[in-house]
């Protein structure tokens, strides 16, 4: 999707609410696939968006600003996951509702890490046994030596961090006790999901599927906020600078290495 930079004789000019002369350079206003697009300018508010909006739209209809001929370079954000490892490429970035007049955007974060043919020898070699050799987003905790099959279950690791699972044999026994690698921001930690599915096809079944997936989203939120609140550093970071927004797209990180965290650059790519 191409973004063209603004052309005009000079920067958009207004005065805000309380006669303050404002002034954005023509660099920070892009035609996009949304629309005309000033959320890459720092100073964009709240009190002015629809202003701006607006104003922009009456520039263009006068002739006073229009787009450039060839596609620009739009500024671009980089989104770093939290940890090293190949963990990270699972980890997708989502991008709806973009609204230019508002400058605000949904993101969703997400990652599903699904381990098949599981089996009690092999889940603590697959998983880790600590915080620090953990594959994913948890890791066995109980007893590598100990494990049981386990019954279906699907849950939330929930606010102590640590999950028993139920035995498949005897439910009211914990056939193995998962926790969540990392517990900051603890509210993020808690929401980490689990689903187990035993293989049916032998009976009783001796192997299993084990799904850990975390989601994410925040409503009508500025690329700015992005960097400096950042709803998702559980998982992620941002950097880079902020706008335009990207259209509706989905991007996923790669590179994840034991030394290196995977990233991907949004936005220019978008």
């Amino acid at each position: 999707m191409a973004y063209y930079q603004a052309l005009g004789t000079g920067p958009v000019s207004f005065l805000d609410g309380h006669s303050n002369q404002i002034e954005i350079p023509l660099s920070e206003v892009f035609f996009t696939p949304n629309g005309v697009d000033a959320s890459a300018w720092p100073l964009l508010s709240s009190a002015n968006q629809t202003f701006v909006a607006a104003l922009l739209e009456q520039m263009i209809s006068q002739g006073v600003i229009k787009a450039s001929a060839l596609p620009a370079a739009a500024p671009s954000m980089t989104v770093t996951a939290a940890q090293a490892g190949a963990m990270g490429d699972s980890i997708t970035v989502e991008f709806t509702s973009p609204s230019p007049t508002a400058g605000t955007v949904t993101v969703t974060v997400a990652t599903k890490q699904v381990y098949k043919g599981l089996t009690p020898a092999t889940l603590g070699t697959v998983l880790g046994t600590s915080a620090g050799t953990a594959s994913g987003l948890v890791y066995l905790s109980s007893d590598d030596t100990k494990v049981e099959m386990p019954e279906q279950f699907s849950g939330p690791v929930g606010a102590t961090f640590a999950l028993d699972v139920p035995q498949a044999a005897d439910n009211t026994q914990t056939a193995f006790t998962l926790t969540a690698a990392s517990q900051d921001p603890a509210a993020d930690a808690a929401t980490i999901q689990i689903l187990i599915e035993p293989d049916t096809s032998a009976v009783p079944p001796t192997e299993f599927t084990l799904t850990v997936s975390w989601t994410k989203s925040a409503a009508a939120i500025t690329l700015g906020s992005l960097a400096s609140v950042n709803p998702f550093k559980y998982l992620v970071s941002f950097s880079g600078q902020s706008g335009p927004l990207p259209v509706a797209s989905k991007v996923a990180l790669q590179g994840g290495t034991p030394a290196k965290a995977a990233s991907a650059t949004l936005l220019a790519s978008s």
